[in-house]
């Protein structure tokens, strides 16, 4: 029983290339739920660097203290992968599912449990469900979307995530009633728990998923997996380590560091943030034009200039551009990243690979934070980010050495035995 063939060896004739096609209603479907889970996703998980200026204080934390909680946070996270390996074994659906309801739970958990442990427990359970939720919602999503219209589904899966985001910035007021009020915003997420039975009922298995056999994953990677998976882990990587400390600190900049008030600074992040996130749609377009590759090198490049600029220049509309160039490259970079990982495995290993290659980015995010927790104190916010963004430049040569799969059909082209 052989290994199935990867995107570059399926066919002797390439990839085959498909034109855009009209997407059927069950595959509206799943794009609409997989979306309804991103949004909670997106809000759950975005809280944690939401409300790091209130819970820093209530915690009675330093901003070296807060970096090395956020690595420990990361470290716990990849666990996930254990949902992406189950995803290959037993189907997406159930473990989507469950991941979904660890997400709302440990929100739940981290809006009533008071102490310092019990935050980072909470928190870590549910960067393990973030990540299982990511990994597993963009196999499901390319796999059940046609391949001319892969990339903007995922784009769309994105823009939900980002919504979630937003949404977690109009609410922040809240976090400002009093020295515990922040609690209130993780709260809310567990609010996703209501949407869990017309997940249970609605949301199908993928049509490309059949039950076979396990196959070791390091075998897959020694008999040729590897040369795709390593560039992908390596751009997950350092992409994670510049951009987790760049974004969780944002408002910690603009409130803590540079004295705005937390209404400018909200403003600020959702108005230019929120236009930012143009880019999941036109790195899903561009995507499925001109290809994964090309969007992706532009994706990293825009994302490198946005956030270094960010933490180097302090006037207001400095930062207003820099906010909205970081948040474009980064969403470009959200559909066409995705594809790729999704694209150049076959489906035995597809949920799995996906899964390493989330858990490198969140080794990237360990060691971004790490770097953050030994040098922000000492050399400040702006000296840190710039040190990591050389990453962004290695990513750029690591994604040029990937193969192009735009177009690929992910369902219908056999597997050989």
């Amino acid at each position: 029983m052989g290994l199935p063939c990867n995107a570059m060896t399926m066919s002797p004739y390439g990839p085959h290339v498909a034109p855009t096609q009209r997407v059927p209603a069950s595959v509206r479907r799943v794009i609409f739920l997989t979306a309804l889970i991103g949004f909670v996703a997106g809000y759950g998980a975005s809280q944690m660097s939401h409300t790091l200026p209130f819970a820093r204080n209530s915690l009675d934390l330093t901003e070296g203290q807060m970096s090395t909680i956020f690595a420990g946070v990361r470290a716990a996270s990849l666990l996930g992968v254990v949902f992406a390996i189950m995803a290959d074994r037993i189907g997406r659906r159930k473990p989507l599912l469950g991941a979904f309801v660890v997400l709302c739970f440990g929100s739940l958990a981290t809006a009533f449990i008071p102490s310092v442990p019990a935050y980072v427990l909470a928190q870590a359970f549910v960067r393990i469900a973030v990540v299982a939720i990511a990994a597993i919602s963009i196999v499901l999503i390319a796999e059940e979307t046609p391949a001319g219209n892969r990339a903007i589904a995922l784009g769309i899966y994105g823009l939900a995530g980002s919504l979630g985001v937003g949404l977690g910035l109009v609410l922040l007021p809240i976090a400002e009633g009093s020295d515990e009020a922040w609690r209130i915003l993780f709260g809310i997420a567990s609010l996703g728990l209501l949407i869990v039975p017309l997940l249970a009922r609605f949301l199908p298995e993928s049509k490309a998923f059949v039950p076979a056999p396990p196959f070791p994953f390091l075998k897959a990677l020694s008999m040729g997996l590897g040369k795709h998976f390593w560039p992908l882990a390596g751009v997950a990587f350092f992409v994670a380590a510049f951009s987790s400390p760049a974004f969780d600190f944002v408002l910690e900049r603009l409130i803590n560091d540079l004295a705005w008030d937390t209404g400018a600074a909200r403003f600020l992040l959702i108005v230019f943030s929120g236009v930012g996130t143009v880019g999941l749609l036109v790195g899903g377009r561009l995507a499925d034009r001109i290809g994964r590759r090309p969007t992706t090198a532009i994706a990293l490049a825009i994302g490198l200039v946005g956030g270094v600029g960010f933490y180097l220049l302090d006037s207001g509309w400095f930062l207003a551009i820099s906010i909205f160039l970081a948040t474009l490259g980064a969403t470009m970079l959200t559909p066409s990243f995705a594809a790729q990982k999704a694209e150049l495995f076959p489906t035995r290993l597809r949920s799995t690979a996906g899964g390493w290659i989330t858990n490198s980015g969140i080794v990237g995010s360990i060691a971004g934070f790490t770097v953050g927790g030994m040098m922000i104190d000492r050399y400040g916010l702006a000296t840190t980010v710039a040190a990591l963004s050389l990453g962004l430049l290695i990513s750029i040569f690591l994604n040029l050495r990937l193969p192009e799969t735009r177009g690929m059909d992910l369902v219908r082209r056999p597997e050989p035995r």
